[in-house]
């Protein structure tokens, strides 16, 4: 298979030592100024069976990666690696490190509880002829108004079969490396573009188990401007505007993003 991009390289600093060979299952975290919350995730995801943790931090200002080393000596199976910035690059490069069959790439503020991850390796095992999917959106607070957009999500994907990144897309290692990863080029949208590429291909599904993300980016903007917001810049997006320009419109203020 003719990739469709390629996996740059990135330069790598301060990797902790090489994941355990014996995971089955890769879960890739890109990091960017995360450190109130980042060794809660941690700690939670490290108690997954058979799975390695590899967060990618973007050059975070605030700690985010000492905050995660500080937990490696009780931690074993979380491993921690510095990139450029940039969402996608960030993923490629852990994506690179990965030991596992499977990568499973989540959102540093989304929590994937053991019964979701419990139910994707039993569905993977079962079934193999599934390469990639995602599993169901749901949100972390009890406001009506979330239950509105989850409702909107399942519809998006149910017609359009189009889950975003928040939705901890996962797809078979080898298959991703096949597709070339994400577009290195793009600072937003890379989880759109991708789920695009892998609906021209077999086997993608969205599981009904859920992950939880968290509110916080509606509850800073406003829930109908952030909502709105997005689907502007989705519509931009399909009429050709290129993701580094909406990228300056979606971090205003975080030029080395954009970058």
């Amino acid at each position: 298979m003719k990739a469709a991009t390629t996996l740059a390289s990135t330069s790598i600093k301060n990797y902790s030592p090489p994941p355990t060979p014996q995971a089955f299952v890769s879960i890739v975290v890109p990091t960017l100024n995360e450190a109130p919350n980042i060794c809660r995730q941690a700690q939670a995801l490290s108690q997954l069976p058979n799975a390695e943790i590899i967060f990618a931090d973007g050059g975070s200002g605030d700690g985010t990666a000492n905050a995660i080393d500080s937990l490696l000596p009780e931690l074993p199976n979380v491993h921690v690696l510095q990139t450029p910035c940039g969402r996608a690059r960030q993923m490629n490069a852990g994506a690179r490190h990965a030991q596992g069959e499977w990568l499973i790439f989540l959102h540093a503020d989304t929590a994937l509880p053991k019964d979701s991850f419990g139910a994707f390796i039993t569905r993977v095992k079962e079934s193999p002829q599934i390469n990639s999917g995602a599993f169901t959106f749901r949100v972390d607070h009890a406001h009506w108004s979330y239950r509105y957009l989850e409702f909107y999500v399942g519809l998006r994907c149910k017609f359009l079969k189009l889950p975003f990144g928040d939705q901890a897309l996962f797809i078979k290692r080898r298959f991703f490396e096949e597709l070339g990863g994400y577009r290195d080029d793009f600072p937003l949208m890379e989880d759109m573009e991708l789920v695009q590429r892998l609906n021209k291909q077999a086997g993608f599904v969205i599981l009904p188990a859920p992950v939880f993300t968290s509110p916080r980016r509606y509850e800073n903007d406003g829930f109908f401007k952030r909502g709105l917001g997005n689907i502007y810049l989705q519509l931009l997006y399909r009429c050709g505007v290129h993701p580094r320009e909406l990228a300056k419109k979606y971090y205003p203020r975080n030029a080395e993003v954009v970058g």
